[in-house]
This record gives structure tokens, sequence and C-alpha cells, in this order.
């Protein structure tokens, strides 16, 4: 019986994940919340069908009552996310919410299906999150003086970065994580956030050298304090990101030219300097030769992958566990084992699609320091996505960084939530400019 239920499960959650992101491409044309209220109604039901499926066959597979209990707390917790925005702002992009709450279901099925530990404290944290997201989206929304503070957001961002170098614990050769309160965390994390509003707050003003110059030097400081605690992952994103929008705000092809230049020397010197991004590189060109030792993250990652074929395993079929920290930098990996290619690949489609939706709203913007905010925030989520799926599939080096709203980790998920929240801000400020031209328009030629 429990076979039956397995094999019926994985080709309907696959189908539906398919049909999911799909229907979230689909929307990219309408323009208006209005026009997509329709498809949110065919997005909540292939949700709640592909949670209900998981979660009969963890019950099934497990026997333990409670498991029951973590069922109805995912759905509670992505009825909160989908709900709570559009309740207090009617304006807000519901989109990206819906695509949002499918990876934090995926992250809890799969969690409580590796580690249930792990999958309860995600949940309480996702919670949590949602609950921050929200404040800073009103925070922002209410309060313009934010847009206005770059420095401050330049300085906190240096000074949590050297709290980890200073008090910072070392976590598989590198300083990522500090204990205070008996609570961890990743300031690079949130040392993102502020460099993206560093950088919106700087060159929403002026685009001249001086303020390009002193966006790169900020960010290299970022990146000098990162690469002495060897956090090389979190580095090459945060360049990205100041790459990406100085091009954006000043329009010019040096500048990205010069980025990319930069980013290729630097990349050449960490290979020299950093022997564990030698070791890296080495597993990356032939992760055979050395199966027992540097290669065997990468190999136990890609023979998960293959094993799942494009259905899946099934929930409890496959051995995701076999494949090293595969909670954190190889969710993909453990996705695709269980789940299948079909469905891991939605699961990327889906992150795209937050990434063009927030370019979507990027160009519909006149509010330089919004649209600003949104590439960074963009930016930010897709690199970050390709880092993760690229490195676990062999298409990149390893890096080591999470799959936002996916892998597990509080630090990622807080501040994968508060980008959301930001950008949840800018979608309204979008519309409070699209009412005040229809305002104008009506006044110029006498209508209402």
């Amino acid at each position: 019986m429990i076979l039956y239920i397995t094999e019926i499960a994985k080709y309907i959650t696959a189908c539906a994940a398919a049909i999911y992101a799909l229907l979230g491409f689909i929307t990219l044309k309408f323009k208006s919340e209005k026009r997509r209220k329709p498809v949110y109604v065919i997005l909540t039901v292939l949700l709640f069908t592909i949670l209900i499926l998981s979660f009969i066959q963890i019950l099934v597979n497990n026997r333990d009552i409670s498991m029951l209990l973590y069922g109805i707390f995912t759905a509670v917790i992505v009825m909160l996310l989908i709900s709570l925005f559009p309740l207090v702002f009617p304006d807000c992009n519901r989109m990206v919410l819906y695509n949002a709450a499918f990876l934090l279901q995926t992250s809890f099925i799969v969690l409580v299906r590796i580690n249930q530990a792990k999958g309860i404290r995600q949940m309480i944290i996702a919670a949590a999150s949602i609950l921050v997201s929200f404040l800073v989206c009103q925070i922002y929304y209410k309060f313009p003086i934010f847009s206005r503070i770059g420095f401050v957001y330049g300085a906190l961002g240096v000074s949590m970065l050297l709290a980890v170098r200073v008090i910072g614990s070392m976590t598989n050769g590198s300083y990522l994580s500090v204990t205070l309160m008996g609570l961890t965390f990743q300031p690079s994390e949130f040392a993102k956030i502020m460099l993206i509003l560093f950088l919106a707050c700087t060159l929403s003003g002026r685009t001249d050298i001086l303020s390009v110059g002193v966006c790169f030097a900020v960010t290299f400081v970022y990146m000098l304090v990162l690469l002495a605690s060897r956090d090389l992952g979190a580095s090459a994103i945060l360049f990205v990101i100041c790459l990406c929008v100085v091009y954006l705000a000043t329009e010019k092809i040096r500048y990205l030219l010069a980025g990319l230049a930069l980013g290729g020397a630097g990349s050449v010197l960490a290979y020299f300097f950093f022997s564990h991004v030698r070791r890296r590189f080495t597993a990356w060109i032939d992760p055979w030769t050395n199966i027992d030792g540097s290669g065997y993250q990468l190999t136990q990652s890609l023979f998960g992958i293959s094993s799942g074929g494009f259905w899946g395993t099934g929930l409890f079929k496959g051995d995701p566990s076999a494949i090293p920290y595969v909670e954190d930098d190889f969710i993909f990996s453990a996705v695709a084992n269980e789940f299948g290619i079909i469905y891991a690949v939605s699961m990327v489609c889906i992150c795209l699609g937050i990434f063009l939706m927030m370019l979507l709203e990027t160009a519909r913007l006149r509010d330089k320091w919004s649209g600003l905010l949104d590439t960074g925030i963009g930016i930010s989520f897709i690199f970050q996505t390709f880092l993760t799926v690229g490195g676990g599939s062999r298409f990149i080096p390893l890096t080591g960084v999470t799959l936002p709203l996916v892998s597990y980790g509080g630090s990622s998920i807080m501040t994968s939530m508060i980008m959301i929240g930001l950008f949840q801000a800018t979608s309204i400020i979008r519309m409070d400019e699209h009412y005040d031209a229809l305002a104008r328009y009506r006044g110029y030629t006498g209508e209402g």
C-alpha cells in the first residue's frame, strides 16, 4: 500500500510543480493583480496538493501522528505568507509571495524528511521571518528617511563582518557564524542587505565617477573582510550585486567591463592564495579521481541527482542523507533525488520567476532608489540560486552558499524574507506612482 501511495504521489507532485512554474511565467505578462487573481486560485490548489500528498507519505512512512501537526503548521505558514501582505497591502506583488511559499514549503517537506529537528526549527524561523518581513515592508513604505542613510548601511555592514572575524566561529574552514545569547547567525547574510541598501541610496542621488568609486571601494572593503574570513561565496555575491547595480544606475558599459576584468583577476588570485579554492576547483574538474576524498561531496551529489530520474524515487525511497551537508549546500540534490528532475527544475524556474518579476517592477518604477533596490535584491536572489544549483550539479565549482528559502539556515531564511519585505515596499510605491499618474491624467482630461 505504501508503495502505491509513493508511486502515485510522485507523479502528481512533479506535474503539479511543473504546472505551477508554467503559470508563474504566464503571470509575468499581466500588469495588474486583478488579472492574476484566477491564476492565484489555481496556484493555491497546486500548493496544497503537493503539501497534502507529501505529508501523507511522511505520515505513512514514519507512522507518527505528530507529523500531521507539522503538516498543519506548514499549511498555516504558507497561508500566513500569501495572505498577510495582501490583507494589509492590497497593492503588493502576490506572485512573489506565492513563489516564496512554494520554496518554503519544499524546504519544510525535505527537511522534515531528512532531519525532523532541523525541519521544525526551519518552520519556526520561517514564521518569525514572515512577521519581520511584514514589519520591514511597513517601515520602508511609510518612512522615506530610510532611503537617505546610505553610509549608515555601509558602516553597519562592515561592522557585522568584522564581528565575525573577531568573535566568530569557524565552519568548514571559514569564519561564518557568530553566537550571541544562544542564537547562531551568519552576519554575512545581513551584510548583503546592508550593501544593497547602501548602493541604492548612494547611486539614486548621483551617478558620477566619485559616487561609483565610493560604491566599489565600500564593496571591496566588504570583500576583503570576507576574504580574511575565507568566505569566498559571499564575497562573489556581493561583487556581482555591486557590478549589476552600478551598471543599471549609470548605463555605462565601461564599468561593467572593468568589473568583469577585476572579477576574473580576483578569481585567479583566489585560486593561488586559498588552498580550499584549489581543492574545490580540482574536485570540479575531475571529482572521480579522488572520489573518497576531495571529490566525495560532489560525486555523492551527482549520484543523488541521477538516481532520482525525471520523476524522483519518491519520499523515503531515495537516500539524500548520503550527501554531505545535504540540508545546506546540496539541498537541490536532495530535492532532485526524491522529487525528481522535473520538480527540481520547476523549483529553479520558480526562483527565476521571482527574479524576473523583480526586474519587471524595476522597469515600471519611476523612483530610482526603489528600482536600484529591486535590482540588488533580484541579482542577489538569482545569483545565489545559480551558485548553489550550479555547484551541486557540477556546472561550476562549489561555493558553499545556500539556496534561498530552501536550504536549512535561520540567517538565510530571515534575510531572504527581509529582502522580500523590501521588495513589497517598492511594489506598493510603484502602485502609488500609478495612482498618482492616473489622478493627474483624469484631472487633465476632466474625467472622474
